[in-house]
């Protein structure tokens, strides 16, 4: 009885393996949606993105380290070329968002009260001042 217990420990982890990656796969999926979600929204809930590009950014490795592990080369291969640099864009998003948040919200606030092309033209306008002022305070320019 001893041995089929044994047998039964063997081959729940290779078993599991499939089911544990097909998990990790839709979470990543999941993280990667939400982060992709969360860019888009209005300044404060953007920054989140950085966060969940974040917990994808270690979802991916982990799937890619696995699919290396068990011979499947391809999707490993594919994850690190496509997902680690779709990551690493929206981290950087993310950061940039948070450099630059108070020309950035008051470009955000603008746009929402602009009612025509010519308003929204304007507060690009504004935008590109207001930042290269803030950007040649920072440097004491």
């Amino acid at each position: 009885m001893s041995n089929e217990h044994q047998d039964d420990q063997d081959r729940r982890p290779s078993d599991e393996a499939p089911a544990r990656s097909r998990r990790l796969l839709g979470v990543l999926v999941v993280t990667m949606l939400a982060s992709w979600l969360l860019l888009m929204a209005p300044l404060p809930f953007s920054l989140a993105a950085g966060v969940t590009a974040l917990v994808a950014m270690v979802l991916l490795v982990l799937l890619s380290v696995q699919s290396f592990r068990e011979g499947r080369w391809g999707m490993g291969v594919i994850g690190v070329l496509v997902g680690v640099p779709a990551t690493l864009m929206i981290v950087a998003g993310s950061l940039l968002s948070l450099l630059f948040y108070g020309p950035m919200a008051e470009v955000e606030e603008c746009r929402s009260t602009a009612i025509t092309e010519q308003a929204q033209a304007q507060c690009e306008t504004e935008a590109q001042d207001s930042m290269a002022g803030w950007v040649s305070s920072l440097l004491g320019g």
